[in-house]
């Protein structure tokens, strides 16, 4: 606090990043009319200070890029094919609206054509290819796992194995086996997953209080 008193500008940027954050929880559990607007208002400027630093992290992105790719750097390869797909996105989202009963209207949302036809064929073969990859992965970390002889690297590489047989599609029509895997995913999987969220939603509520009462403050002049 005391460095606080000494930065006016930090106390200041505290001050409103704290104050907004109250106003806009405050909504969030119910308030006032007057409460509603004001927080209306702090997520439309949010929303457009947003719109702006993509803008800017895309200038950014592209400037860096075009120079490695005039410089002919060793990975300018890679700073090309970004280009042409940050220009091929662009220019699918702005300059190929779609034709509707009310008109022409740009896509909304990235599962609205013509977005949705550029990312089924660049995007999802890509991200294709990585989840094959990672069985590679897996599989390697497996064996270094088993390599090192601990217990507890042997169970957790047993339990995954099991886990995966038994899903196997003709494992899975014996009775005994598909209901041991309905059960495992009803039970086990379940509580795994709630836990995860749990956790997820705890460590964003002390982060967002912290961040309230000025004990984190990412946007400070560092």
């Amino acid at each position: 606090m005391s460095s606080l008193l000494r930065n006016p500008r930090q106390l200041i940027a505290v001050l409103i990043a704290g104050v907004s954050g109250l106003i806009v929880l405050l909504d969030f559990v119910g308030s006032g009319p007057v409460v509603k607007a004001l927080a209306m208002v702090l997520v439309q400027w949010a929303a457009l200070i947003t719109a702006f630093a993509v803008v800017i992290g895309a200038v950014s992105v592209f400037s860096a890029h075009l120079r490695r790719v005039r410089a002919r750097a060793p990975e300018a390869g890679y700073s090309l094919v970004l280009i042409i797909g940050m220009v091929i996105v662009i220019v699918a989202g702005i300059f190929y609206p779609t034709r509707t009963a009310t008109g022409l209207t740009l896509p909304m949302t990235l599962a609205a054509p013509p977005i949705r036809t550029v990312f089924r064929l660049i995007y999802e073969p890509l991200a294709a290819s990585l989840l094959a990859l990672l069985a590679f992965f897996a599989l390697s970390a497996m064996l270094r796992a088993l390599r090192s002889g601990r217990t507890e690297a042997i169970v957790v590489v047993s339990i995954a194995l099991l886990a995966l047989v038994i899903q196997l599609p003709p494992l899975t029509f014996i009775p005994f086996i598909g209901q041991m895997v309905q059960w495992l995913n009803d039970y086990l999987v379940a509580a795994g997953a709630r836990g995860l969220l749990l956790g997820s939603a705890i460590g964003a509520l002390i982060a967002g209080v912290r961040l309230l009462i000025g004990f984190d403050m990412p946007y400070a002049d560092r």
